[in-house]
């Protein structure tokens, strides 16, 4: 499959170049700031400083969304990397617990110490055969970045087995949305051109949306049902000179609503506890036992930490 969408800069001169990077925004307004709070949100700085939509009104009807129509948030401080070189694949082999994605596909993963705490969950997005893109919370997103950066760094008798390793920023004119609930793909499918479709479970692909262009990720939750359609969240990456346009035409739709941040990780706890668990304590030394998330584990024992967590060797 041949991605296709451009940004400043790609991770590959053939792939889906990824357009989602905060690192930029700290302290600033989103570009949907206006919209949010002429819907009357209450605009909360997340942990990298990105102003955010937490709620709209007292946002008691938010939950519903996700049950019975479409919900749509503003997902913009999720911050995302590139990571590429000729040993990136085994880079994230080693670094992330999930399977090596390639091209095209999207797996959630979690970064542990050697200890085998999480350091964060990530959703790794294969790019090409030795280029990959990562999205991370923001609250764990600097200590990723930070742990990320020291692995890469690593010798090993006298040789750096990552030195090709390199980490860019995703291109940053871009804002992130995600719409969740049982009416998403009839939503998003009116946008699509005849024959196309929205990606699979696990998968990403460059979706043109009424002629404009994004990337569009649809991760598989590891251990829910994907026959339960409340269970499928569709990320969107759109250009920052379009995304309002985008953001209010979805809400043209009867079956929108309009969530924060909030309702949204209600959402992801209510599917992965342990995620939002260790949102909330970050510092907190936990292992994905701990957070119940084994199923976000692959079986092979290759991964930083994978050790310490079949030896119990857990401080």
């Amino acid at each position: 499959m041949d991605f296709r969408l451009g940004g400043s800069r790609g991770c590959s001169e053939g792939g889906v170049t990824p357009m989602s990077d905060q690192s930029d925004f700290r302290g600033k307004s989103g570009v949907l700031s206006q919209e949010h709070a002429l819907l009357g949100a209450a605009l909360e700085p997340a942990a990298n400083g990105y102003l955010e939509a937490s709620y709209y009104g007292d946002g008691s009807q938010e939950p519903e969304a996700f049950d019975q129509g479409a919900a749509l948030c503003d997902v913009g401080s999720l911050v995302s990397t590139c990571i590429s070189g000729k040993e990136a694949a085994a880079f994230v082999s080693a670094v992330f617990t999930g399977p090596v994605p390639l091209a095209g596909q999207l797996v959630c993963s979690l970064a542990l110490t050697g200890t085998g705490t999480v350091v964060s969950p990530a959703l790794v997005a294969g790019i090409g055969p030795q280029d990959f893109c990562i999205w991370a919370p923001a609250e764990t997103a600097e200590g990723l970045d930070s742990w990320l950066h020291g692995i890469a760094a690593i010798e090993q008798d006298g040789k750096a087995p990552y030195a090709s390793v390199a980490f860019e920023p995703g291109a940053p004119f871009s804002t992130m949305l995600t719409m969740v609930g049982p009416q998403a793909p009839q939503v998003l499918g009116d946008y699509l051109a005849r024959g196309v479709k929205l990606p699979a479970p696990g998968t990403l692909s460059n979706i043109s949306l009424d002629a404009i262009d994004t990337v569009m990720l649809h991760p598989q939750i590891p251990g829910a049902s994907q026959k339960d359609p409340h269970n499928h969240a569709y990320l969107m990456v759109i250009p920052n000179q379009k995304v309002t346009v985008l953001w209010r035409s979805f809400l043209s739709f009867n079956s929108v609503t309009p969530v924060g941040t909030s309702a949204f990780w209600g959402w992801v706890q209510e599917k992965c506890p342990g995620i939002v668990d260790l949102l909330d304590e970050p510092t907190k030394p936990q292992t994905p036992q701990d957070l119940h998330l084994k199923d976000w584990l692959r079986p092979t024992e290759d991964f930083i930490g994978a050790r310490a967590l079949a030896d119990g060797q857990i401080p």
